[in-house]
């Protein structure tokens, strides 16, 4: 009895009442508890704080309309890290920008320093690279042609490339005033697939290449240039002679080439072969001091020829005398006779002075006669 009356009272049901409202809570924010105590800064980090990286454009500040700055990256990566809403909101409206200041640098070589401003103070930003080698020099513009470069032998067989067209058939070149002189050739590659039937089309990147074949860090306007490649089926033939050609050799020698192959058989498309009456050949006669044959690859600069047969033909090369010695020998003979004619003037120029020492004496005795 006494039991029931203490579970009957005001202070049970407070005391059972708080037990209830404790467990509702705890099992409430059970996970939320759990998850804080594993994780703990990273979560309040992952919470709070973002990082990303962003590819941002590098600009150029500092430098003169006359000078060409090489060296420089197109873009930059930026790591950003700051609170996430800031975070997020630089990363969609990229309102900052990157730069490398160039204010009173003069002509040379130099690192620098890249910037960024625009950013937010409640963000840390890392620039990579954060330094770049740079390399000033002095401005120079020109206009070159254009020629588009392929492997016409990944034109499927029995197919022939017709005349390549390009929406530009010359582009500006501006670098450095040195490299812009050695331009050579400003080229389009244009890759063709091997087996290719169908005609071809891309836009290509320009190259400006020296004497020797090598890439000249200069920048273009347009960029790029758009090559249209027709591919034809080459359906016919046509047989036609061969004009052999000197290509190079020793200036102070003559040369004869022959071969015993006097047509060949050009296949190729309609429009192409009628063009062709003749296949000229050009023909290196570079080293030679006697007589060598050679064999020379048969090759066609007119779009629209498939192939030749057949496809090599061997020349007959015969070096004849050697100019410079002709001419020691008569350099030597005008020296001869040079020294021959010396002699022999002043032989006469000693029987002109007797003459005239017998003149001489003849006048002392007519004198003395007279006398």
């Amino acid at each position: 009895m006494k039991l029931s009356k203490y579970f009957n009272t005001k202070f049970f049901y407070r005391i059972v009442a708080l037990i209830f409202a404790l467990f509702l809570f705890f099992y409430v924010n059970a996970d939320q508890l759990t998850s804080g105590q594993s994780t703990g800064h990273t979560l309040t980090t992952s919470t709070n704080e973002k990082s990303i990286v962003i590819e941002m454009p590098l600009k150029v500040k500092g430098a003169k309309d006359t000078e060409f700055v090489a060296g420089l990256p197109d873009k930059v990566k930026v790591r950003i890290i700051g609170p996430s809403a800031i975070v997020t909101a630089i990363n969609n409206t990229r309102n900052f920008e990157v730069y490398a200041d160039l204010t009173g640098k003069g002509y040379g070589k130099h690192t620098i320093t890249l910037s960024q401003s625009g950013l937010s103070k409640e963000v840390s930003a890392k620039i990579d690279p954060q330094t770049v080698k740079v390399k000033i020099s002095k401005k120079a513009t020109k206009t070159f042609p254009v020629q588009a470069r392929y492997n016409s032998s990944n034109v499927a067989s029995g197919y022939a490339t017709g005349s390549v067209t390009m929406n530009n058939q010359t582009v500006r070149v501006t670098g450095a005033k040195n490299d812009v002189k050695n331009v050579e050739i400003v080229v389009a590659n244009v890759n063709i697939p091997s087996g290719t039937k169908n005609d071809v089309v891309r836009s290509v990147l320009l190259q400006a290449l020296d004497k020797k074949g090598k890439s000249l860090d200069v920048v273009f306007d347009p960029e790029t240039v758009r090559v249209t490649i027709p591919v034809f089926e080459a359906s016919s033939s046509k047989k036609v002679s061969l004009n052999l050609v000197q290509s190079d050799g020793d200036k102070n020698r003559s040369y004869s080439i022959s071969t015993d192959t006097k047509t060949v058989v050009l296949h190729g498309t309609k429009q192409a072969l009628s063009k062709v009456s003749t296949l000229t050949v050009p023909v290196s006669v570079e080293g030679v001091t006697s007589s060598v044959t050679r064999t020379i690859q048969l090759q066609s600069t007119i779009s629209g020829i498939a192939s030749i047969s057949p496809a090599t033909i061997s020349v007959t090369i015969t070096a004849s005398g050697d100019n410079n010695e002709s001419s020691a020998d008569v350099s030597q003979t005008n020296k001869i006779d040079n020294s021959l004619n010396n002699d022999k003037t002043e032989d006469d120029s000693s029987k002109t002075s007797s003459n005239i020492s017998v003149s001489s004496s003849n006048s002392e005795k007519s004198s003395e006669s007279n006398n």
